[in-house]
């Protein structure tokens, strides 16, 4: 039940392996796994993905503010990714690329999870 250990322990990220190091990070909730990382690849498709974050720390109470993760995808160093009816639920951003949080969840609802038809990064 992510964030209770978070990605950072217990294995200190290792910038040999391209781990993420979570540099921009301020709050708890920062410092989870992505879903989904893209990371110095090209023409990377993905059909219909579904990634959920339901907790933080045992507790569902971040589901009613759809603020359970920061970020669902992250995509760095990459070009050629096509992603398509993804869906995600409780993050506060859907994308992240080269460490910009481009796609806000609430403003992608769509029943009962956040849903991007179609997100294109030449």
């Amino acid at each position: 039940m992510q964030n209770n250990p978070d990605a950072l322990t217990p294995f200190a990220p290792r910038s040999d392996w391209s781990d993420p190091m979570f540099s921009t990070c301020y709050r708890p909730t920062c410092y989870k796994t992505f879903g989904f990382r893209v990371y110095n690849s090209t023409y990377i498709y993905l059909y219909g993905g579904g990634l959920y974050s339901f907790f933080n720390n045992y507790d569902s109470g971040c589901l009613l503010t759809t603020n359970c993760q920061t970020n669902m995808v992250s995509i760095e160093q990459s070009e050629a990714i096509y992603l398509f009816a993804l869906s995600s639920k409780a993050a506060e951003d859907i994308f992240q690329v080269d460490m910009v949080d481009l796609v806000p969840g609430v403003l992608n609802k769509n029943g009962f999870c956040e849903t991007v038809a179609v997100f294109e990064y030449p």
